[in-house]
């Protein structure tokens, strides 16, 4: 894994908040937007780092890195800075409210904004908001809404008030592959960093410092797959998602060849439930629902990139590369299902016979 206290690629917008943490005009709140596994919650980590560290020097903000010999950067090394908050779905389970607890984690609702920033009266039970409290080290503090865009509406409500009174020394980085899911109104009251893949070399200049473990094929295969998203390749390590690739890429060819695949839809379920129950059993603030949606994406990513790669090679066939492109756009259709509870064997079904119709649509690819 890469160190903390370092970020790889992004010049630009680096840049830009070196720029703005400099002038010491910061607007209280930050949208950090961008793909998946592109780095964006570790900017944000260390942009919260930079902002809490009463230590922190102009050299450190050009560096983008804060300072780790002193007492705030001990314990942001550590990841137990108490001015720093990362909110994500998964706090909905440390709630003390019942019905919170036993929601599936599809967004974040308002109880969670309450009990771990804002504070406020949710179902009979009070909670203090740590956003107004003033910071352990007493210099500033952060809070880190991690999938920003899962708020549901009363909690970007909540959020927007917040917004509109910021507590002293406060501020607010929503990071989010979404940012037009977020109010047009929140929006407004932040500043935007975007955040892009990384170019091959930066990919190589991340895997050199993260000291990638496994078997070099399956490191060499995941490299290739991320295809600039850092986030991505731990995360194909992690799952198998090479052994995923060897199980569905015969099945993929079939259905790229206008062929059905009767097996499909079972094997990439299995694939899911397999991978929800491991991950439910080795986090207790991870629930199978949000697990299996998490599996899903990585499937869809996974199927994605195959459609990708291939569309490459028949860029100056339109009717192919259109055919690859609708692909795409059906792989984005099933997740959107799936996120919308729908039966997630049978979005799968569904999915297979779409992409099948697909490719069958004017013949099979050459």
């Amino acid at each position: 894994m890469r160190p903390l206290n370092q970020l790889i690629g992004h010049a630009r917008t680096k840049a830009t908040l070196e720029k703005v943490l400099l002038s010491q005009r910061s607007m209280p709140a930050w949208i950090f937007g961008g793909p998946l596994g592109v780095g964006k919650l570790t900017a944000a980590r260390l942009l919260a780092g930079l902002l809490v560290d009463p230590e922190t020097r102009a050299e450190d903000i050009r560096a983008f890195m804060p300072r780790i010999d002193s007492t705030s950067g001990a314990l942001l090394e550590a990841e137990t800075h108490p001015d720093i908050h990362i909110i994500r779905k998964e706090l909905a389970l440390e709630s003390p409210i019942q019905s919170i607890r036993e929601r599936k984690q599809r967004t974040i609702p308002v109880a969670v904004l309450r009990q771990q920033m804002i504070g406020g009266v949710v179902e009979g039970h009070a909670f203090d908001g740590p956003a107004y409290v003033k910071p352990y080290c007493g210099h500033a503090k952060v809070f880190i809404i991690d999938e920003a865009e899962l708020m549901d509406s009363r909690a970007q409500s909540l959020l927007l008030k917040t917004l509109e009174e910021p507590p002293a020394n406060t501020w607010f980085i929503l990071v989010t592959t979404r940012p037009f899911a977020l109010d047009e109104t929140i929006r407004s009251r932040c500043q935007h960093a975007s955040f892009g893949l990384l170019e091959p070399d930066e990919m190589q200049a991340w895997s050199d410092v993260a000291k990638l473990e496994g078997d070099p094929e399956e490191i060499a295969w995941a490299l290739r797959f991320a295809a600039g998203a850092p986030g991505l390749v731990v995360a194909a390590l992690h799952e198998g998602l090479h052994g995923w690739h060897a199980q569905l890429a015969p099945m993929l060819e079939q259905v790229m060849q206008g062929g059905y695949p009767g097996q499909m839809a079972a094997q990439m379920a299995e694939l899911l439930d397999d991978s929800a129950t491991a991950a439910e059993k080795a986090d207790a603030l991870t629930s199978k629902e949000a697990a299996g949606r998490k599996a899903m994406r990585l499937l869809v990513a996974l199927i994605g990139s195959v459609f990708q790669e291939r569309m490459q090679e028949c860029l100056d066939d339109p009717i192919e590369s259109e055919r690859y492109i609708r692909a795409i756009e059906v792989l984005a259709e099933a997740e959107a299902r799936v996120d919308a509870n729908v039966n997630r064997k049978l979005a799968l079904a569904g999915l297979v016979g779409s992409l099948t119709r697909n490719f069958q649509s004017a013949g099979a690819p050459h």
